[in-house]
């Protein structure tokens, strides 16, 4: 008799444990912010999925789950899938952590670049080394923009599964 008793006892303990949890989960429901510029929503995990919008940079999203790279969110009443590369990573949070300055935030493609030994003031540098390269070329070939239609068309006709 006592240890179903016990077992009740842990039982409900349980349950009261899972309960707060959940609870503690909907209400610190992560919030990103966009920050990567031409990013878009998906109706599922999948870049061959065709884009039901824009993310703009800037924009709020909630997440609902995560799968793999790809977070479920909501985006102005909308339920979509957004890739992690559209948003950066999340910063940790320490309760009573002492703060310096101000921290710059890049984005991820800056990252990249900075790992590889090219941030923003090689890139100066190495134009003023090489004034007689076509730099517009370069800036043109960064402005390039592929319209998601042609690009989902792209990836069907050619059986890519990215």
């Amino acid at each position: 008799m006592r240890s179903i008793r016990g077992w009740r006892t842990g039982l409900g303990a349980a349950a009261l444990a899972a309960a707060l949890l959940l609870g503690v989960g909907l209400v610190w429901a992560q919030t990103l912010k966009v920050s990567q510029s031409n990013q878009q929503f998906y109706p599922e995990p999948n870049f061959a999925s065709n884009p039901v919008g824009p993310a703009p940079v800037g924009a709020h999203v909630k997440v609902l789950e995560t799968k793999g790279d790809w977070y479920r969110v909501e985006y102005q009443g909308k339920k979509a899938w957004l890739h992690r590369q559209a948003v950066p990573e999340s910063p940790v949070f320490v309760p009573g952590q002492v703060g310096g300055g101000p921290v710059k935030q890049v984005k991820s493609d800056e990252v990249a670049l900075a790992g590889k030994g090219f941030t923003a003031e090689v890139e100066s540098g190495y134009r003023q080394k090489n004034p007689g390269l076509n730099y517009a070329q370069v800036d043109q070939i960064e402005a390039f923009r592929v319209d998601p239609g042609r690009l989902q068309s792209f990836i069907k006709e050619g059986g890519l599964n990215p």
